[in-house]
């Protein structure tokens, strides 16, 4: 009997021994508990990060700190878009652990988690450095999947450089590896309502004029548009114009790199009603379009508002039950819908031209098809068809 309860505690031993040896082999002793950050140094070191790169076996990528300003390397050294920078730098730091997984090298691939250079990897590897080059963060991501009961989230699996641990970690981390997608888009962003007058000047001398009398009105007219003739549609009229006044980039090249020179273009030229004077002319070239932008200020375009009407004799009016006069009460719903012109002060346009020629001057850029699109309109694709 003794002897068969000996043999039974034997195997109780070895059996708790197996468990222990799985577990080590699991999670190394001190690692930290669900919860913690991936990173936990990092949230201190966040200012100190000038350098982000992101590699994959289709690249590499670097987004870097000049300044106050990031750049993308890979992209002429273009600006980067602060807000992706920021939001992927945030991501990291709050990475938050959910469960210690394999350790073993041979199921790396089951998680996305195989060295980048490894045959037929899809990891993304992410590290991040100071101006001294002192790393500090390191990881290969892996598979991802939307986190349970939180909006935005993702559950993915990570490993840092070096240690075999992986990890099954939880955050709104969205790392993007395609340098395009790292660029400050936005060209130009004029406000609508400033806009007076848009000029397009086709290669063939065809032009289009759309413009508007006050900058309180909504909507622009087809200038010397025939009376017998009407438009398809004011959206897409308004369209036109505001597209113009913001464009945006899909990506970005030298100016060097795509000459103009005595190549056929459209001019897109536009006037603001506080002096701004833009010019866009646009370039379809291997299935492109590309846009060199530029602006001069026109003191002969601001806008000097008609003197206003003496005020006619106050009238009496019945009080309303509110106690305000008819005219009062409607005076103040009128003063509610109306909106104040959009006018800037000279010095303030001239610094907006200043800054806007220093930021494009040495770039030609690629903007997305739907923007070309409304540029290259002519009067007649805005005119109603007979029988439509």
């Amino acid at each position: 009997m003794m002897l068969k309860t000996l043999s039974t505690l034997a195997v109780i031993a070895a059996v708790l021994m197996l468990v222990t040896v799985f577990l080590a082999q699991q999670q190394e002793p001190g690692s930290p508990p669900a919860g913690k950050p991936v990173f936990p140094e990092l949230k201190a070191a966040i200012n100190d990060v000038t350098h982000l790169n992101v590699m994959t076996q289709s690249g590499t990528l670097t987004v870097y700190r000049d300044a106050d300003t990031w750049r993308v390397k890979e992209k002429y050294d273009y600006p980067a878009d602060h807000g992706t920078v920021r939001e992927t730098l945030i991501g990291l730091v709050e990475l938050k652990i959910l469960d210690p997984k394999t350790r073993k090298p041979e199921l790396y691939e089951k998680l996305g988690l195989q060295d980048v250079d490894a045959e037929g990897s899809l990891s993304t590897a992410v590290t991040l450095k100071d101006a001294t080059g002192n790393i500090l963060a390191d990881v290969i991501i892996g598979n991802d999947r939307p986190a349970k009961g939180k909006s935005g989230y993702k559950e993915m699996f990570i490993r840092k450089a070096g240690d075999p641990q992986t990890w099954l970690v939880e955050g709104r981390l969205s790392m993007e590896k395609n340098p395009g997608e790292w660029l400050d888009k936005e060209l130009v962003q004029i406000e609508t309502k400033r806009i007076r007058r848009l000029r397009v000047i086709h290669p063939d001398d065809t032009r289009l004029v759309l413009e508007k009398a006050k900058p309180a009105d909504l909507d622009y007219h087809v200038v010397n548009l025939p009376e017998e003739q009407e438009i398809q549609s004011q959206f897409t009229v308004n369209n036109v114009v505001s597209t113009v006044a913001s464009l945006s980039l899909d990506d970005v090249k030298p100016r060097s790199e795509i000459p103009f020179g005595e190549q056929a273009v459209v001019a897109a030229v536009f006037e603001t009603f506080d002096g701004l004077e833009g010019r866009v002319k646009l370039l379809r070239k291997d299935e492109k379009h590309y846009v060199q932008i530029s602006a001069t200020f026109n003191a002969d375009l601001i806008w000097k508002s008609v003197p206003e009407e003496e005020p006619a004799p106050e009238q009496d009016s019945e009080p309303q039950a509110d106690g305000q006069t008819e005219s009062e009460a409607q005076g103040g719903e009128d003063a509610d819908k109306a909106e104040k012109p959009k006018i800037k002060p000279e010095a303030e346009v001239k610094v907006e031209i200043e800054t806007l020629n220093k930021r494009v001057a040495e770039w030609v850029y690629v903007i997305p098809q739907f923007r070309a699109d409304a540029i290259l309109k002519k009067p007649e694709d805005l005119i109603k068809k007979p029988n439509s």
